[in-house]
């Protein structure tokens, strides 16, 4: 009898010990989403506004093409607004390189801006910038932040 006893709260201890483990994860959990809405929060209550600047590049080399969509354009406004609307300024071919120019800039959300850098920015293993295509020529999407 005394046996039935001790393996009944062995595993009653052994429940317990892992309903805390896993509680606590996802308690750490919760606070890492928490904090990364707080962030983004306070970063856009501080008076500074993240921008969107488009380059077009005459040509893409051997860099990753992602053709550009209706479907992109709609989903990034910041983004049809440089590449093909009021927000378009085309400078001369002479920005930082000579196969580069810059065509415009816009401001946009935090959010937007990371969803931009996460979409068209640079590949996380070789920091290598996609081109993007439209209309046979190339661009490169820069994100910053203030």
């Amino acid at each position: 009898m005394e046996e039935g006893k001790k393996s009944g709260n062995r595993l009653g201890t052994t429940g317990l010990v892992v309903a805390c483990g896993l509680a606590g994860i996802a308690a750490v959990a919760l606070g890492l989403v928490l904090a990364d809405a707080l962030l983004i929060y306070a970063m856009e209550g501080s008076g500074g506004q993240p921008m969107l600047y488009v380059m077009e590049s005459a040509e893409p080399g051997e860099n990753v093409v992602i053709p550009l969509t209706e479907k992109d354009f709609a989903d990034h406004p910041a983004l049809d607004a440089v590449i093909r609307g009021d927000e378009r300024n085309p400078s001369a071919w002479e920005w930082g390189r000579s196969d580069r120019r810059f065509i415009g800039g816009i401001n946009v959300s935090y959010v937007e801006s990371r969803v931009l850098q996460d979409t068209y920015g640079p590949d996380r293993e070789t920091w290598v910038y996609p081109h993007l295509e439209y209309e046979g020529a190339y661009y490169l999407v820069v994100t910053t932040w203030p």
